[in-house]
């Protein structure tokens, strides 16, 4: 083996932290996309807190745009997909903190390998 190479469990361990990285950017993603829509809802809300009973007001559904009975009516909409994105946000916060934590656990055993096998210190196999 060259002195370059990686033994194959150290290989399969960076794999996995960067199919980890990937998921993590994927989440973050997801998670920004929730917030941003999150904070649209509420915005919408205030408005709709703002307006009488007898305006008209209309929901965009895709390519459709809407009239609603009431704005309370769709200012319950609202509220309730509100209280999903929250719910959506905190789930995928808690699963972005449990990647980030495993993905801190693998480059530390990466780490932990080079840094022994790199250095003769380590027999071969003596590893996990």
């Amino acid at each position: 083996m060259s002195s370059g190479q990686l033994p194959p469990e150290v290989q399969q361990k960076v794999q996995k932290a960067q199919q980890l990285q990937q998921k993590a950017q994927n989440v973050s993603v997801q998670k920004q996309r929730s917030e941003s829509r999150l904070d649209q809802i509420e915005e919408a809300i205030e408005e709709l807190e703002e307006t009488s009973e007898d305006t008209k007001v209309f929901k965009s559904l895709g390519d459709v745009i809407i009239e609603k009975e009431s704005p309370d009516k769709l200012k319950g909409e609202l509220e309730e997909e509100k209280e999903d994105l929250e719910l959506r946000v905190k789930t995928l916060e808690k699963q972005e903190d449990k990647i980030k934590n495993k993905l801190q656990e693998l480059q530390q055993e990466i780490q932990q390998q080079v840094g022994g096998a790199g250095g003769g210190n380590m027999p071969p196999g003596e590893a996990g």
